[in-house]
């Protein structure tokens, strides 16, 4: 009889036990609690990217290799400006500065910005860079107001810089893209970790 009470109890605890391990529900990589189950994910993580050297793949770009390339794309952001500025005050780019231009042209602008087939990439060198400076999705060639509020950006009035939104072009983006090219063509890729997370099953999944 007690043999029996015991089973009786033992039985019960079991069963509830093992409702619990297939009903407990399993955790988000957030620690949110999933009644449905997790789903993996995996992505590239770009945010916590390295530079990797292309020879010796367990090689990392040093601290000077970085330093270097911010440097030279510090001094690619201040030529951009001074042919801005030049472009603002005379519509001319200076003898100096036309190889820069030409270059920006030619990669920045036509591989990256605009893209080859476009109809802004036609006219010479001074031409695109002044679409490029007032670049408008609905102008082929800026009005003479949008320019002018692109210039206000670069060239001060009253000693003051004015910024007007979505007019005139993101320069961190220019000295992000000069940055890259440099670790490139010294020879370092871009890595980015490959992170795998879980997610929380919805009903339907």
């Amino acid at each position: 009889m007690v043999k029996l009470k015991v089973m009786l109890f033992v039985v019960p605890i079991i069963a509830i036990v093992a409702i619990i391990v297939v009903i407990v529900p399993s955790c988000s990589s957030r620690g949110e609690l999933c009644l449905f189950g997790t789903v993996k994910s995996t992505f590239n993580d770009y945010k916590n990217a390295y530079w990797q050297s292309v020879d010796n793949k367990k090689s990392k770009a040093s601290k000077l290799d970085i330093k270097k390339c911010s440097q030279e794309a510090e001094n690619a952001r201040i030529v951009l400006i001074n042919i801005f500025t030049q472009l603002c005050t005379d519509g001319h780019i200076s003898q100096e500065y036309l190889p820069d231009a030409v270059w920006i042209q030619h990669n920045y602008i036509e591989n990256y910005y605009f893209g080859k087939s476009t109809e802004k990439l036609t006219g010479t060198t001074e031409q695109i860079l002044t679409k490029f400076l007032a670049y408008d999705d609905n102008d082929n060639f800026p009005s003479v107001d949008r320019l002018n509020k692109a210039c206000a950006r670069y060239i001060p009035k009253d000693g003051i810089l004015y910024h007007y939104p979505e007019i005139g072009p993101d320069i961190p983006f220019y000295t992000n893209y000069y940055f890259e090219q440099c670790m490139i063509k010294n020879n370092f890729e871009s890595i980015a970790p490959v992170t795998t997370k879980t997610y929380c099953k919805g009903i339907g999944w």
